[in-house]
C-alpha cells in the first residue's frame, strides 16, 4: 500500500481555522511523529477503528497566551472575552453518513481569563481519556480508507452564534437522513450535552462511540499512528524524541494503555493529541453442525441483509456471506435426509433404504462439489481465503462426522469422495490396480435401480465414471484372452483356458468384466456342448447296435439255461444253490425285458444331457447283464454249454 493512502487512511488534521475572519495568526496542528506497522493489510481488513489520546490539555492555556502575546495590538480587540475552545471532526466519504456532510463533537473547553486579567486560563481536567471516535467503521470498497477534518475553533461572547450555527448546521443534517442510524441519531445526544456543559461552562468530551458493528467476530490490529501537536502558527515546533514510542507501538499490535503511550510519548511542553487507527478482518459468526437449522439460517440471513442495508457490512463480505447461507442450506437438507435414512432403516425394506441412503449420497455430493467450487472461485479472494475458507471446512468436518455412524454412511461418503477425484481428473490414465480400487469404492453402495438413478444427475456420474473405468480395465486385462476364449475350439486345453479365465474374472470389481467373461465362457460351454452331443450321437447308434446283439444272446442264453435246469435237476428236489441260480436267471430275464424297452425308447429330446443319460443306462444295462449271466456260468458251468 503506497505511503499517500496510508496517510488518508489515518485521520487527517488540517490546520485549525482563525478565531474569526479578520485573524491573520492561529493555531495550528503540527505533524510531530508518524507510524506505520509492517504487517501487511490485505484487502479483506475492511473496518476501521480510531482512537484519539488528548495529552497536556492544560497547556493550551500555553498555546492561546503565547498566540494572544504574538499579535499586534490592533488585533488584540480580537481575543476579548474568549469563553471556549472547541474541537470538532468532520468525516469524508463515509456511506454510512450519506451525502450530507456531518461534524460531530470532540473536546469543548471552557476559557476564562486569567487573575491578572492579562492572560487567559482553561478550564480542562489534568487526564482527560481516550476517545473512540468510530469503531469498526467499513471502509470504501474502492478505496478503503476513511478521511476526516478536525477543527478547533475559539470563540468570543461576540460570536457565540457561530458556535450555535454549527451544531444546528449539524442537527439539520442529520434530520436529512431518510433512515438515521443509531450512530447518527447519538450525535444528537452529543449535541445536546454539548450545549447543556456550554451553558454550564463545563468540560464537554465525545462519549457516543460510532460502534457500526457490534459483532465480537473481529480481529483488529494496531495500522498506524499520527502524533499532532497544537502551537501558534509562529512557534517553532520542539522535536519528538521518539525512539521509546517506536518501540511501543511496534511491540502493541493489540493495543497500548495510555499511561504507557504517554510515557512512551514524553513531552509535555504543548498539547498534543495521538490518533491511533486499528484496522479489523470480518470474521464470520462460527457455527456448529447442531446450530445449523433452517431457523437459525434464516436468522443469519436477515442478519446480515439488515447489516448491509445499514453500510455495517463491506460488498465483499455481503457476497461472501449470502454465498456461505446457501451452503448452508445444504447442509441443512444433508441433515434432514440422514435422519429420513435412519427413521427408513429401521424400517428394513431394502428398496426404501437404498432410495433414501442414495439421497444422503446426492446431499452430501452437492456440499463437496459447492465446498469445491468455492475453492476454485475465490482463490484469490482474500475475504474467501482468510475468512470463510475455513468455516467451510468446518461444515465440511461436521457433515463427515455424521457419515461416520454408519457402515453404509461410511461407503456413501467414500462414493462420493471417489467420485469427486474422477470428475477432477477426467482425462487422467490409471494402473490396474488403481482402479480396481475406485470400482471397490463405487460397488461399495447398494444403490436403487437402474432406472432411478437415470433420473438423477447423480447417478448419471456414477454410471459415466463405472463406464470409464470398467472399459479402460477390460481392454487393459481381459479384452485379449476373452476374444480368444471366443475363437477358441472346445478342446481340452482351451476347456483350461476357459477355467483360468473365469477364476481371475471372479477377483475383480470389474462387473461388466466378469460378465463378458462369463459370455464368452457360455459360448464356449455351448460350441463344448454341440461337439459333445455329436459325439452322445454317435455313441447312442452303436449302443443300439450293441444292445440289438446283446438282447439276442441274452436270449439264447436264458433258453439254454432253461433247458438245463430241466434235464439235469430233477424239478421236486433241487438243490438250494440251484434254486439260488434258477431265480437268478428268472430275474435276468425281466432285466433284458427292460434294456429291450430302453432300446426301443430313443430319447424325446436330442439334448447333450438326455442323450448322455440314455447312453450311460444303455451301457450300463448291458454291463450288468454280461456280468450277471457271467456269474452264472462261472456257479455251475452245466448251465452254460450251449454253444
Amino acid at each position: 500500500m503506497r505511503l499517500g493512502n496510508i496517510g488518508r487512511i489515518c485521520l487527517l488534521f488540517l490546520l485549525l481555522c482563525s478565531f474569526n475572519t479578520r485573524a491573520q495568526v492561529m493555531i495550528e496542528t503540527r505533524l510531530g511523529y508518524n507510524y506505520l506497522d509492517k504487517f501487511e493489510f490485505t484487502d479483506e481488513w475492511q473496518y476501521l477503528t480510531t482512537d484519539m489520546y488528548l495529552f497536556n490539555a492544560g497547556q493550551f492555556t500555553k498555546v492561546i497566551n503565547e498566540l494572544e502575546q504574538g499579535t499586534t495590538k490592533a488585533r488584540r480587540r480580537d481575543y476579548i472575552n474568549l469563553e471556549s475552545l472547541f474541537i470538532s471532526a468532520q468525516l469524508k466519504n463515509a456511506k454510512l453518513f450519506g451525502q450530507e456532510p456531518v461534524v460531530y463533537p470532540l473536546y469543548n473547553f471552557a476559557l476564562e481569563p486569567a487573575n491578572d486579567k492579562k492572560n487567559y486560563s482553561t478550564r480542562i481536567s489534568d487526564n482527560i481519556d481516550a476517545i473512540r471516535i468510530i469503531d469498526k467503521l467499513p471502509l470504501a470498497a474502492d478505496e478503503r480508507n476513511i478521511d476526516a477534518t478536525v477543527e478547533a475553533k475559539l470563540f468570543t461572547s461576540d460570536s457565540r452564534e457561530l458556535f450555535f450555527n454549527i451544531i444546528a448546521n449539524q442537527l439539520t443534517n442529520i434530520a436529512k437522513q431518510v433512515t438515521p442510524q443509531a450512530a447518527m441519531l447519538s450525535l444528537v445526544g452529543e449535541f445536546g450535552n454539548l450545549i447543556r456543559n456550554s451553558a454550564q461552562r463545563k468540560e464537554y468530551k465525545f462519549s457516543s462511540t460510532i460502534r457500526l458493528y457490534e459483532g465480537q467476530n473481529f480481529d483488529t490490529r494496531l495500522h498506524s499512528v499520527r502524533v499532532y501537536i497544537f502551537v501558534p502558527s509562529f512557534a517553532k515546533l520542539p522535536a519528538l524524541r521518539t525512539p521509546r514510542l517506536t518501540e511501543l507501538l511496534s511491540n502493541s499490535p493489540q493495543g497500548f494503555e495510555r499511561q504507557k503511550l504517554e510515557a512512551a510519548l514524553n513531552y509535555k511542553d504543548y498539547p498534543v493529541l495521538v490518533v491511533a487507527n486499528y484496522k479489523s478482518l470480518y470474521r464470520m459468526d462460527a457455527l456448529s453442525g447442531s446450530d445449523i437449522t433452517s431457523e437459525t439460517i434464516e436468522r443469519r440471513r436477515i442478519r446480515i441483509e439488515q447489516a448491509f442495508t445499514a453500510g455495517l457490512v463491506t460488498e465483499d463480505a455481503y457476497k461472501q456471506e449470502k454465498l456461505f447461507i446457501e451452503f448452508l442450506r445444504n447442509f441443512s437438507d444433508l441433515k434432514q435426509n440422514l435422519n429420513n435414512y435412519r427413521l427408513n432403516y429401521k424400517n428394513n425394506s431394502p428398496e426404501v433404504n437404498a432410495k433414501t441412503l442414495f439421497t444422503v449420497i446426492q446431499e452430501y455430493k452437492r456440499l463437496r462439489a459447492l465446498a469445491g467450487q468455492r475453492d476454485r472461485e475465490f482463490s484469490r479472494n482474500y475475504t474467501y481465503q482468510r475468512v470463510f475458507k475455513n468455516e467451510y471446512s468446518t461444515i465440511l468436518a461436521a457433515a463427515d462426522s455424521y457419515l461416520e455412524t454408519d457402515y453404509n454412511l461410511k461407503n456413501g461418503k467414500e462414493l462420493v469422495n471417489t467420485v469427486l477425484d474422477l470428475e477432477q481428473e477426467q482425462t487422467r490414465s490409471y494402473s490396474v490396480a488403481q482402479r480396481e480400487q475406485y470400482l471397490s469404492k463405487l460397488y461399495a453402495v447398494e444403490l436403487p435401480t437402474p432406472e432411478f438413478l437415470a433420473s438423477t444427475l447423480e447417478g448419471e456420474g456414477i454410471y459415466r465414471h463405472l463406464n470409464r473405468l470398467e472399459s479402460a480395465q477390460f481392454n487393459d486385462v481381459y479384452a485379449k484372452e476373452v476374444t480368444r476364449l471366443r475363437d477358441a475350439a472346445p478342446t481340452e486345453e482351451n476347456i483350461t483356458l476357459r477355467n483360468t479365465l473365469l477364476e481371475k474374472a471372479n477377483s475383480t470389481k470389474c462387473r461388466s468384466c466378469r460378465e463378458e467373461v462369463k459370455l464368452a465362457a457360455r459360448q464356449f460351454n455351448q460350441r463344448l456342448e454341440e461337439q459333445q452331443l455329436e459325439k452322445e450321437k454317435s455313441r447312442l447308434q452303436e449302443l443300439n447296435l450293441q444292445a440289438e446283439r446283446k438282447i439276442l444272446a441274452y436270449l439264447k442264453q436264458d433258453d439254454c439255461m432253461d433247458n438245463a435246469f430241466k434235464t439235469q435237476y430233477p424239478s421236486e428236489a433241487l438243490p438250494e444253490y440251484v434254486q439260488r441260480l434258477y431265480e437268478k436267471k428268472v430275474e435276468l430275464k425281466k432285466h433284458v425285458a427292460e434294456l429291450d424297452t430302453l432300446y426301443k425308447t430313443p430319447p424325446k429330446e436330442l439334448k447333450l444331457e438326455t442323450v448322455r443319460e440314455h447312453n450311460q443306462r444303455l451301457n450300463g444295462f448291458m454291463r450288468r447283464l454280461d456280468q450277471a449271466y457271467a456269474d452264472i456260468c462261472t456257479a455251475e458251468k452245466n448251465l452254460c454249454g450251449c454253444e
